[in-house]
This record gives C-alpha cells, sequence and structure tokens, in this order.
C-alpha cells in the first residue's frame, strides 16, 4: 500500500468516524469495519493499524487466505459469509482496479452495509498497469457518484489526487476515493432495494463463472501500430513541432533571400 492511499483513509476515519456523530445519527460506541481486498501481500501496511481501538471491530476479508484476512469469500461477487446490514463501515483500497466486475462489488458493499453506514473506495485514475491477477480499470471523479447511484448509495464526497511535488510515494497512481452513505429507508424501499441488489449480485455471480482471459494482440492491433508510426520530428509535442517550423520556415526564406 503507497503513502496516499493510507493518507486518505486515515483522513476519511478523522472525519467521519472519530467525532460524536456517525452519519446522520449518533455514533455507536463500536463501529464494525469491513475491509475488503485486505490481504497483506509481501509484509505490505494495511488499514488494521488505522482501526485498531476499542472504538472499531476491523474484519478483513479476500478472496485467498493470507495475512490480514479473517473472512475468505468463496465467490467475490456473492458474499455468502457476510450477512445483509452487519457493518457500519465498508472500506477498500487499491482492489477495484482489479475486480472485472466492480459494479457487482459495490452492490455487496451496499448490502452488508447498515443502514446509515458509510463506505470508503480508493482506486487509481492513472498509472501502469499491474495485474493481480487482473488490471481491469481506472477511476475518475465521475465514477464516484455513478457506482453510488447505481447500488442506492448517497454521495458524500468523491475526490481524485492531483499530482503535485511535495506529497510523497503513491502520487503517481492519482488515488479516486469516494466516500458514500446508505440510506435509511422505508419498510417497501428497503424491499425494492433488496430486490435490486440481489439482481445485480446474481447476473455478476453467472458471468463470473466464465474464465477471464488474458489480452491477447491480433492483426488489427500489428496493422495499427505499423501505420501509427511518424517520423521522429512529428513525434515531439506540438508546440515543439510548431516551433522548429518556425524556425525551419525562417532559415528557408534567409537562404533564399
Amino acid at each position: 500500500m503507497h503513502r496516499s492511499s493510507y493518507l486518505k483513509m486515515t483522513a476519511f476515519r478523522d472525519s467521519y468516524l472519530e467525532g460524536p456523530r456517525f452519519g446522520t445519527a449518533t455514533r455507536p460506541e463500536v463501529l464494525r469495519v469491513l475491509d475488503l481486498g485486505a490481504r497483506a501481500v509481501r509484509d505490505q501496511d494495511s488499514y488494521r493499524d488505522l482501526f485498531s481501538s476499542a472504538s472499531f471491530d476491523y474484519v478483513g476479508t479476500d478472496m485467498e487466505a493470507g495475512n490480514n484476512v479473517d473472512i475468505v469469500l468463496a465467490d467475490p461477487h456473492d458474499w455468502a459469509e457476510v450477512e445483509s446490514s452487519s457493518f457500519d463501515v465498508v472500506i477498500s483500497g487499491q482492489t477495484l482496479e482489479h475486480d472485472p466486475e466492480f459494479w457487482v462489488t459495490i452492490a455487496e458493499v451496499a448490502r452488508v452495509l447498515r443502514p446509515n453506514g458509510l463506505c470508503c473506495l480508493i482506486a487509481p485514475s492513472t498509472g501502469p498497469m499491474h495485474r493481480y491477477p487482473l488490471d481491469c480499470w481506472r477511476f475518475y471523479a465521475d465514477a464516484g457518484p455513478a457506482m453510488l447511484s447505481w447500488a442506492g448509495l448517497e454521495q458524500i464526497e468523491t475526490h481524485v489526487e492531483t499530482k503535485r511535488w511535495g506529497k510523497g510515494s503513491g502520487i503517481e497512481w492519482g488515488d479516486f476515493m469516494v466516500i458514500g452513505r446508505k440510506p435509511e429507508l422505508s419498510p417497501s424501499e428497503q424491499s425494492e432495494l433488496d430486490t435490486r441488489l440481489a439482481t445485480i449480485v446474481s447476473l455478476g455471480t453467472k458471468r463470473s463463472a466464465r474464465t477471464i482471459e488474458q489480452t491477447r494482440v491480433g492483426s488489427a492491433t500489428k496493422n495499427f501500430e505499423a501505420k501509427a508510426k511518424v517520423p521522429i520530428w512529428k513525434r515531439c509535442p506540438y508546440p515543439v513541432r510548431a516551433a522548429f517550423a518556425r524556425t525551419r520556415s525562417s532559415i528557408g526564406e534567409r537562404l533564399g533571400r
């Protein structure tokens, strides 16, 4: 986990989970926190230390057993091991970009959240490919309200990292962060949302039974790469090419005199 992601989750905790208020109500004495994609690989840092005090009950979950994992999910898109409305907070960092069906995952986030519960999701908006085992997505600011609305959650805030000197490691990923809240609904509205979420999850489960292939390179790719090449001087940014063209024109005029 890089520094900027850890700082973002720290800011979420300090801003929304430490005070006397939680969402639109009084803060419970202990907040149950579910960390999605919590497995710490190669002794990496985790978010567990941020929620180690007695005011939090932290549970790490992942697809594989390992360091920092309390619950192993048999199906990443159908969390049979986690009861509905059983957590006050759901967090996730550096996971959604690897998830081929993150829109199904968001439905499960909404399902396991208690009414008035909060989620904080962090993922890159840029950066190099890093398969584990896939690397499918990057998230812009508009992805925040879009994915929350899809799962019946309310947006609290969305932020995408700006590239500024002096922020330390992790800035190259341009991290996206969205914070959402599960609204308190009437029984009929809640039943309607539950049906919608269950439908999303069932479709995702059926689709994820198929093996997702690695990307392929074919004749169209090779054809494009061959035809897209340009002279070296045209590979420079346009302002540089424009300045070079003006200089070349000026030299030509002088030689023509």
